[in-house]
C-alpha cells in the first residue's frame, strides 16, 4: 500500500510507498485486563516474515523507553530551557545530560520492575549514598531501587505518600542536581 506523504514546513513530501500493516493481537491476557492488547502498526520496513515481523513489533514496543528518555531530558533536566540556541554550544550539554539521564531512567526502571533489589545503588557510588543516609537515615533492608528512588526524589520534593505513586521527573532531577551540589560543597569543604 502507498500513502501521501507528510505536510512539512516547505511543502509535502514524497508518496510514503510499500506500506504494511502489521496487526498485534494479545491472545491470552492476564487475568484482570478488561481490554487485550490490539496494535495496528504501518511500517515501511520488510515485513515479509514471521521475524521481520517480529522485529517491527520490538521496535514499536521500544517506543515507552523513547519517550520516557525524551521525557527525561526534556521534562527533567530541562535541556530546552537551557537558553542556548547555537548548535554547537547545545550539543556538549545534551551530551552531559544524556549520561545522567540515562543513569536515572535506568534508575526508575529498576525501581519499577526490581523495587526490592540492588543495583541501583552500586551505579550511585559511596556520596551520594552517605548524603541521602545523612538527610534520610540508613533504610531498613538496605538501598534497594524503590528507596533510592525515592530518596533522590525526595531531596527535591517527593513526598512519598502512599498515595503518590512513582515520583515524577521534575523532583527526581531537583533531587539529583541537590545531591550534586551537597558532593561538590563536600569537596570543597574537604579541600579535594
Amino acid at each position: 500500500m502507498d500513502l501521501d506523504g507528510p505536510w512539512r514546513p516547505g511543502g509535502w513530501k514524497e508518496p510514503l510507498r510499500k506500506i504494511t500493516v502489521v496487526e498485534v493481537k494479545e491472545v491470552n491476557p492476564p487475568p484482570g485486563i478488561r481490554e487485550p492488547l490490539h496494535w495496528r502498526l504501518l511500517t515501511s520496513l520488510p515485513c515479509q516474515t514471521l521475524v521481520q515481523a517480529q522485529r517491527v513489533i520490538g521496535r514499536y514496543t521500544a517506543r515507552w523507553w523513547i519517550e520516557e528518555y525524551h521525557k527525561a531530558l526534556k521534562t527533567g533536566a530541562g535541556v530546552e530551557n537551557s537558553q542556548l540556541e547555537r548548535g554547537y554550544r547545545l550539543e556538549p550539554l545534551i551530551a552531559v545530560l544524556a549520561v545522567v539521564a540515562v543513569r536515572l531512567f535506568s534508575t526508575k526502571l529498576l525501581a519499577r520492575s526490581r523495587p526490592e533489589s540492588f543495583e541501583a545503588a552500586e551505579s550511585f557510588g559511596p556520596e551520594i549514598i552517605n548524603l541521602l543516609e545523612h538527610k534520610f537515615g540508613k533504610p531498613k533492608g538496605g538501598w534497594t531501587n524503590q528507596k533510592l528512588l525515592a530518596s533522590v526524589a525526595g531531596v527535591g520534593g517527593f513526598i512519598g505518600r502512599k498515595s503518590d505513586g512513582m515520583p515524577g521527573w521534575q523532583t527526581i532531577w531537583r533531587g539529583w542536581q541537590r545531591l550534586m551540589w551537597m558532593c561538590e560543597g563536600l569537596e570543597i569543604l574537604n579541600g579535594a
